[in-house]
């Protein structure tokens, strides 16, 4: 899940560029087409603008929705490492104050542990702080 928010973050800082080249594109052949033809300000090339300006302002919003999405996700594992040690810590002490015998976990118990305590391990992971740094320095 962590990857798939990396992936997201990056594609967004991509298209981020891609639209402030677009724009200054446009610009820049808006200016020279103003200069060649005397058209008017109010053709095409000032409405396309506008309409940049809306998809960057959009665009900044799923920025701020993707970071606080991986927030989220980081303090839902968090909880969930957290309650899953103090189950581990209580089933421990169970199994010390008490006479009760446990019966050592089947194959497919212990391999279904291993596999959670990997996909915590997994998930848990942050945000390279490069990617959260770039996606703040270019708003």
């Amino acid at each position: 899940m962590e990857t798939t928010v990396d992936k997201l973050e990056a594609m967004f800082l991509k298209s981020e560029a891609d639209l402030e080249y677009i724009e200054k594109r446009l610009r820049l052949d808006f200016i020279n087409s103003t200069a060649e033809n005397g058209s008017p300000a109010e053709e095409n090339p000032a409405l396309l603008l506008e309409n940049l300006a809306a998809i960057k302002a959009k665009h900044a919003a799923l920025c701020s929705q993707v970071k606080e999405i991986a927030a989220a996700q980081k303090e839902s594992m968090d909880s969930i490492r957290n309650n899953l040690g103090s189950v581990m810590e209580l089933i421990q002490h169970f199994q010390q104050t008490t006479d009760v015998e446990v019966q050592p976990l089947t194959q497919s118990e212990q391999q279904a542990a291993e596999l959670l305590v990997s996909a915590v391990s997994q998930t848990t992971r942050e945000v390279p702080s490069d990617a959260a740094a770039s996606a703040n320095s270019s708003h």
